[in-house]
């Protein structure tokens, strides 16, 4: 059977635009056996150690040498003194999100309670009026929160996202990282980024 086309090209080459001794498989070593060298690991203990050390004083002279007026070799964040600009694709602390009067957008359907993997959200839905849900209780375990973003995605109101909070996150006490909905609540324009972002990421996607 030919692998070529009518024009003497690979269609490996046509369909993905890479010539085709590049997509050529390469040998696989099937041969399981070690020698008695790659059994030992001195070489690739060796190298490791070349690795790590070279960072480590490359770090060190940073610090004691800090260049002045000049950008830093090494990616070093001095904090709390400097703090990351975090990208909007960053998963920090879900939040509710909440309208311009302070009341939150959620509207108890369930679905954040019920997708969650690890059931970290807890719901007590009420009525405003007839028809007209909204969390009475609104509970939030960081304890047990894996930062998926399945909350995120499955909600049909904008009403839970992830932001970009990151502190306050470790605890001595597990009672401290279940936040009721008061704690969560943030007003729509704090996390517009991720709002934008959560829409031209799920826009793509075709169901």
């Amino acid at each position: 059977m030919s692998t070529t086309t009518g024009l003497g090209q690979s269609p490996y080459s046509v369909q993905v635009g890479v010539p085709a001794a590049v997509l050529k498989a390469k040998k696989v070593r099937r041969r399981l056996d070690l020698t008695l060298w790659e059994k030992l690991y001195v070489a690739e203990i060796v190298r490791g150690l070349v690795i790590t050390s070279k960072h480590f004083f490359i770090n060190m002279l940073g610090f004691i040498f800090p260049p002045a007026g000049k950008k830093r070799k090494v990616f070093t964040v001095y904090y709390p003194e400097e703090k990351l600009t975090l990208p909007s694709a960053y998963r920090g602390r879900p939040v509710l999100v909440a309208h311009a009067d302070g009341s939150e957008k959620c509207v108890a359907c369930g679905l954040c309670e019920k997708m969650c993997p690890a059931h970290a959200i807890s719901i007590v839905a009420a009525e405003k009026a007839p028809g007209e849900r909204y969390p009475a209780r609104y509970t939030l375990d960081l304890g047990r929160c894996v930062y998926c973003g399945y909350c995120e995605e499955v909600c049909p109101k904008e009403a839970i996202v992830m932001s970009d909070e990151y502190q306050g996150l470790a605890q001595g006490d597990r009672n401290l990282l279940r936040f009721q909905k008061e704690q969560l609540l943030r007003p729509e324009g704090k996390v517009k980024t991720r709002l934008y972002f959560v829409r031209r990421i799920y826009s793509k996607w075709n169901y």
